[in-house]
């Protein structure tokens, strides 16, 4: 069953740069957005400052724990290392939800980025491995939040979505495909997580290098049929949804 309502985004960690970014973005796109965070002071000024520049109420601050239990897609976007405390508690209340970690494990040496050795594989698998139920997809690594939160900034590019679950992975992709001129590409199983999440070391020191916010973009792709949106067709799969793009698989 399809539904035209936009789901309700849960975001865990919601007042980070990523996280307040991507939920700016998707309430613009008329989203409901939860922002959760440990602090309810952080939450609340983060979710009145996106309705006050959108002129509606569309985010409304919460806990982590009920930003992950009233959404229907969770997004992660806590620090790496605040994972393995902060996604234990929420397995219940998340349950079977799509569930999309833009987590990025990092470290900074004398400014400069570095990828971190991460002993599940990466940042997405070890979520899957805290949250046993979820339907575990990664994404939106390579979106920077300068621009996320700059409404006026096109988000060229593209989103690089790894899952094992086809459905889960169909619904996010879905959901990329609804900020405006960003293309979901389907890079594989959740295994492929690990590399994604290093590429985006690589593109933070590019930025600093060359003092700009680049961003990802893959060529030699065909133009027609990828990856979810078919021309002439405004068909988006729900979070309950069975439909897949093409491609879509693990």
């Amino acid at each position: 069953m399809t539904s035209s309502r936009p789901p309700t985004l849960g975001f865990i960690g919601g007042t980070g740069p990523e996280g307040a970014g991507l939920a700016l973005r998707y309430a613009s796109a008329g989203h409901r957005v939860l922002i959760g965070s440990r602090s309810s002071e952080r939450a609340t000024a983060t979710a009145e400052g996106i309705n006050q520049r959108l002129g509606q109420d569309l985010a409304l601050p919460r806990d982590n724990a009920a930003a992950a239990l009233e959404s229907q897609v969770v997004l992660l976007a806590v620090p790496y290392v605040a994972q393995q405390e902060t996604l234990p508690a929420l397995a219940e209340k998340i349950g079977a939800k799509v569930v999309v970690s833009v987590v990025v494990p990092l470290a900074f040496q004398s400014g400069r980025p570095h990828p971190l050795a991460v002993p599940g594989g990466s940042a997405a698998q070890e979520a899957q491995a805290l949250l046993p139920g979820a339907r575990l997809v990664a994404a939106f690594h390579h979106l920077g939040a300068k621009h996320l939160t700059d409404l006026a900034h096109p988000l060229e590019g593209d989103v690089l979505v790894c899952g094992d679950d086809a459905e889960a992975k169909a619904v996010i992709m879905a959901l990329v495909e609804e900020l405006r001129d960003l293309r979901a590409v389907d890079a594989g199983g959740l295994d492929y997580a690990q590399p994604v999440e290093a590429m985006t070391a690589v593109l933070l020191s590019i930025n600093r290098r060359y003092k700009a916010q680049s961003g990802l973009k893959i060529t030699g792709l065909p133009s027609a049929g990828l990856p979810v949106r078919q021309a002439g067709s405004g068909h988006r799969p729900s979070a309950g949804s069975g439909h897949r793009p093409a491609g879509a698989g693990g």
